[in-house]
């Protein structure tokens, strides 16, 4: 380091021009992070899937897709051992996919269900609400034989992650 320093170029001391191109990389790299435009935006986030059911005239429902959710309950009514059919179909606008499952809480035990969405529901190809990216699937309740005479409330909700 001694021989370094005692160098010299055009009788300059290379420790001194050693130090002056410090200094002007250190001042460079300063002024090459200096921001010279800042903005700021407002993101809104909005619900990308849509479920849809139809009842295909049963229950005392049309034949037609309704968006849910466009009423608070839905009202089915049958026997013990009966078994009810909801066509489900899911519209995702989101451009990846997103996984979707139906939690189902509530008076549930006396029923099974089987078909309700519970995996990824892939990226929209663009076309219209006709062509869903998931379903339409015929979701089943079936009422099991042993179950007591009784109005039961049973809440779905699907969530997605």
């Amino acid at each position: 380091m001694k021989r370094f320093l005692s160098k010299r170029w055009h009788r300059i001391p290379t420790g001194i021009i050693t130090v002056i191109l410090l200094a002007c990389l250190v001042a460079g790299s300063a002024f090459a992070a200096y921001p010279f435009l800042g903005f700021t935006t407002d993101i809104s986030v909005d619900e990308p899937l849509a479920v849809e059911y139809n009842l295909q005239g049963q229950y005392g429902g049309d034949s037609a897709w309704h968006l849910l959710p466009d009423q608070d309950s839905l009202t089915i009514e049958g026997s013990a051992g009966d078994v009810f059919n909801i066509d489900l179909r899911i519209n995702n606008r989101a451009n990846s996919a997103l996984t979707v499952a139906t939690v189902i809480t509530g008076q549930t035990a006396y029923f099974t269900f089987t078909a309700f969405p519970n995996g990824s529901v892939v990226a929209s190809d663009g076309n219209d609400v006709d062509s869903p990216e998931w379903g339409p699937h015929t979701a089943t309740i079936k009422v099991n034989g042993d179950a007591p005479t009784g109005t039961y409330s049973i809440d779905f909700s699907f969530q997605r992650s």
